[in-house]
């Protein structure tokens, strides 16, 4: 009787002990640390967009815990290779949500791979900001969830097609892409663009995000007869289907986005990305191209850390940091999913320093800006051709 008394104190005991405890964190957020997770091309054709701007997303982080952290946290970031497979995405993704357990990804990479793990990753209530995709679906529709940063796919398309029928009457339009979501997002963005304007497509090629061939692709493009082709294409197959195209002696002029704003398609061997142009949402930045204090000082610290200038990627990672660091800042002590998205959807009209359009959220509108710039390529770099293109 004496150890059935004891086990009934004991029980009781327990039964105060859950009542006075305060409940349960949330997950990824200890009195001491946040996790935040990326599944990103480390390797593959889209590593350089996921090697860089992972890069400067940890060493922004560095910085703020070398300080002391977000009211007290430090942030821990852990970063998955998908090598820009979406089954590997997948595989990621799992991890970081059930063995990692994050309180937020953070610069996912890739249209589709996004897309794929949406479903699982909101199950579990946990946010998906900024990825590395211009897809609409990464905004819309409006989820509590989702945080969209700089203008989509479709926003730079139409905008580009917009600008080349106004300033050089192009009305025959052709479209260049990957056989994939994101392809198909451009796409869409063509096919509404020209029926809003009465223009005329006259052309379509598609590829393999893995092809390097673009002979056949080209030629029925210079068959068409084409005033300007839309690429939907990333790095390696911008470079190489605009390379092809001049061989061929097309003559249109040729676009891409933001996927293929990069400082390695604009530097390729020979000249031979000369005179593509890209409307982008972020624009690189450049050493000896006159960079603002605030540009050549992120350059300068991004050297002394990884040993080399940034890509192209940098600018596309800083804006979605420093709001990140901003919405936990915000979000205050006492940090939960709820506490986050309501400081995110205050954020107004916020300046990363760098030249990246302004981003404002509420609780109707989680996308941030509609902001589209137009750059070429002269002499391997990207320069800036006119602002604030989608406005016409």
């Amino acid at each position: 009787m004496k150890s059935g008394f004891v086990k009934r104190i004991l029980a009781m005991m327990g039964l105060v002990t859950l009542l006075v405890t305060p409940a349960q964190a949330e997950q990824g957020v200890s009195d001491n640390e946040i996790i935040i997770g990326a599944h990103t091309a480390l390797s593959g054709p889209a590593a350089i967009w996921g090697v860089d701007s992972t890069r400067l997303a940890r060493m922004m982080f560095e910085e703020v815990n070398a300080k002391g952290g977000i009211h007290g946290r430090k942030i821990r970031y852990i970063v998955e290779d998908t090598q820009y497979q979406v089954p590997l995405a997948v595989k990621a993704v799992n991890k970081l949500l059930n063995r990692d357990k994050i309180f937020a990804m953070h610069l996912a990479l890739g249209t589709g791979h996004n897309n794929a793990v949406f479903k699982r990753q909101f199950a579990k209530n946990v946010p998906n900001l900024f990825p590395l995709t211009g897809a609409v679906s990464m905004g819309l529709p409006l989820h509590k969830l989702k945080f969209q940063s700089l203008s989509t796919y479709q926003q730079q398309a139409r905008s580009g097609i917009r600008y080349f029928n106004k300033t050089k009457g192009h009305d025959r339009i052709c479209t260049f892409v990957q056989d994939t979501d994101y392809g198909q997002e451009v796409i869409d963005a063509v096919d509404k663009e020209v029926k809003a304007m009465g223009l005329k497509l006259v052309g379509e090629a598609k590829h393999k995000p893995t092809e390097t061939e673009f002979i056949g692709s080209m030629t029925s493009l210079k068959n068409a007869n084409c005033d300007l082709i839309v690429f939907g294409t990333i790095i390696a197959d911008a470079i190489r289907g605009y390379s092809t195209a001049r061989k061929l002696g097309i003559t249109a002029d040729m676009i891409g986005n933001v996927a293929s704003s990069e400082r390695i398609v604009a530097a390729a061997k020979n000249g031979a990305t000369e005179g593509f142009y890209v409307a982008t949402s972020s624009r690189a930045v450049y050493r000896d191209m006159n960079p603002s204090d605030q540009q050549l000082d992120l350059i300068e610290r991004f050297n002394k850390r990884y040993g080399s200038d940034p890509t192209g990627a940098i600018i596309y990672a800083h804006m979605q940091t420093k709001l990140l660091l901003k919405g936990l800042e915000d979000a205050g002590r006492d940090l939960t999913v709820d506490s986050f998205v309501a400081a995110m959807e205050n954020i107004k009209n916020f300046d990363d320093g760098i030249g990246t359009p302004l981003h404002s959220y509420s609780s109707t509108n989680h996308v941030g800006t509609d902001g589209v710039m137009l750059d070429v390529v002269k002499s391997g770099k990207f320069v800036p051709v006119a602002d604030d293109i989608h406005k016409m």
